[in-house]
Order: structure tokens, then C-alpha cells, then sequence
């Protein structure tokens, strides 16, 4: 195995609607498709447990957002892919759940040898690197095993407006976003999307539509963003029981410190830690790049 990284990115700007092909799911290869088309080479990630958890950022909440209200809108994201009926009558529950790991002050990053968290987090500060470009609205960022598409760890980033970057943006929570500001749980559901596995969708109204208006709200599934996610994670005879959702190595509260072990409900997944989970690709899954033309901006695929 070796490391990769690749980005998709996502720019505000108009453009003309392309051909409807529904649903892509993301690949281990970062060769990129043609205009239009699903990624076709190398193996479909997904998670190999029966559930996995994300833990918030303690530091750098925007003004105005406490952690409580964030802790409510991520749930509210993550469970509108739980919420998914995936059976032929449409009644049972999508087996997969992501749940709440609680609070945690590990930065994003996935280490092999110790305890992890999948981080939810605004970043204060971006263009640190190649992944933080300009005007970047959001990453994706997942571990996963080169040879098998498991993932191993998937952390979110938010591109906050702060003093120290006034090229961030402004979050709308508990109200209208306006025409200049995003919608926090639109944001968040559509990353939770790539969290799971699934690339972007050409269907103009699915939550994983690569494009969408500052000041827009699109965070209900479309059917297209269900199916999506049932061809990943289909329906179980058996579901499972109580879902716990600690990382692996356990889950990290602190850099380099205290961190909570528990069982994970994983089929595999401890062997493959022992066979060089440090090799594992790393993704940028999704990037929403803005550049503000007009009144009203969209936002345009760059991949």
C-alpha cells in the first residue's frame, strides 16, 4: 500500500446543469473521471463496522454557536442517513448509524498505532497547506485501506471566519441562512455523505448535488442520496444491537492523552491494524471551493 492524496472540490460560480446519472461512490484510486461520469477504477470505500462515531471540536466555535446547538444539528445530519429505509416496503430503518462519541481536543488526522477520533471541527485558520485552498467552504478528509476500501477514519473541517481568516465563511444555525452565508446543516449532511462513502450525485435536488446557492437550504435525502447510501450499507436480517462507536485504538479526548477504550462491533478490522493501517490512502473527499461572481452564486464542481 502507499499514500495518495486527492481533492474534489466544489466552486461557486454558474454553470450549465450536466447530464443526470445519479449517485457516484468514492474509489480507493484518485484517477479522475470524465465530466459527468462516476469514478471507475479501484474499490468503493466504506465502513466494515455496523456503526462509527464522530466527536466535536471543543475549540473554535463560531460566535454565537455553543456546543449543545452544534451537538444538535451534527445529530440531526448524521440521523438523516440513519433514518433511510432501505427494505422493499420501505419501513425499516438504514441499519448504519453514525452516533455521537462526545466531545474530544484530538485535531483531525488518523494515527495507526493509537487512539483516534472522527473529528467534526471549525477551523479558524485555512491555506495552511495544499488541501486548505482558498476560499474552501468545507473538507472531507477519510483514512481507508488501499487494497479493501475500509475506512478507518474520517474527519470534517469547516472553514470559519475569524479575525485570523477573513477569507472563512459565516454559518447559519438556528435560523434562515442569508443570500451570504451557508447553512450549517446543509454543509453538514452533505459532508456526512462523503463521511460514509459516497462521492456526488447529478441529480440537481439530492443532498450529494455538487452544487448549490449561498444562503440555500438542501439538507432533506433525495431519492437519489438514498439510494446512494442503500447500495453501500443494504439492509441486515439482523440488525445490530446497542451501537458503539469508538474509533480505532480507542477514542482520543486529548493529543497524546487520556482516551476511552471500548469493543468495536467490527467482523475484521483489528487484523488489518496489524497489517500496515498506516499505509492507508488519505482523501480530501469533498472541498466547497468559493469564487463570488454576481448576486446570487452557485456552486461548481472542479473535479
Amino acid at each position: 500500500m502507499k499514500r495518495l492524496l486527492a481533492v474534489g472540490a466544489l466552486i461557486i460560480a454558474f454553470a450549465a446543469p450536466r447530464p443526470v446519472e445519479a449517485y457516484c461512490r468514492t474509489m480507493t484510486s484518485r484517477v479522475r473521471a470524465q465530466e459527468g461520469e462516476c469514478p471507475m477504477y479501484g474499490v468503493a470505500l466504506s465502513w466494515r463496522n455496523l456503526c462509527t462515531g464522530y466527536s466535536l471540536y471543543r475549540a473554535n466555535l463560531p460566535l454565537g454557536l455553543s456546543l449543545p446547538d452544534m451537538d444538535r444539528i451534527t445529530a440531526s445530519s448524521t440521523g438523516a442517513w440513519g433514518r433511510v429505509a432501505c427494505d422493499d416496503n420501505g419501513r425499516e430503518p438504514q441499519y448504519y448509524r453514525i452516533v455521537p462519541d462526545g466531545p474530544t481536543s484530538n485535531p483531525t488526522g488518523f494515527d495507526p498505532y493509537g487512539s483516534n477520533s472522527n473529528t467534526v471541527a471549525f477551523r479558524p485558520r485555512w491555506e495552511d497547506d495544499s488541501l486548505h485552498r482558498p476560499g474552501t467552504i468545507a473538507i472531507t478528509v477519510v483514512t481507508f485501506d488501499s487494497l479493501t476500501g475500509e475506512i478507518f477514519d474520517a474527519d470534517i473541517e469547516l472553514n470559519s471566519r475569524a479575525a485570523a481568516n477573513p477569507g472563512g465563511f459565516v454559518f447559519a444555525s438556528d435560523r434562515m441562512p442569508d443570500a451570504d452565508e451557508c447553512d450549517l446543516q446543509t454543509i453538514l449532511t452533505h459532508e456526512f455523505g462523503h463521511f460514509l462513502g459516497l462521492a456526488h450525485s447529478s441529480l440537481t435536488r439530492a443532498v450529494m448535488y455538487p452544487t448549490a446557492g449561498l444562503g440555500e437550504i438542501r439538507s432533506d435525502l433525495n431519492s437519489d442520496d438514498v439510494a446512494g447510501i442503500c447500495v453501500i450499507y443494504p439492509e441486515r436480517a439482523t440488525p445490530p444491537g446497542r451501537c458503539i462507536g469508538i474509533p480505532y485504538g480507542g477514542l482520543a479526548t486529548t493529543p497524546g492523552g487520556a482516551r476511552i477504550v471500548g469493543t468495536h462491533n467490527l467482523s475484521c478490522g483489528i487484523g488489518h491494524r496489524a497489517h500496515g493501517v498506516g499505509d492507508a490512502f488519505v482523501l480530501a473527499a469533498l472541498s466547497i471551493v468559493a469564487r463570488l461572481r454576481r448576486r446570487r452564486p452557485a456552486i461548481v464542481n472542479r473535479d
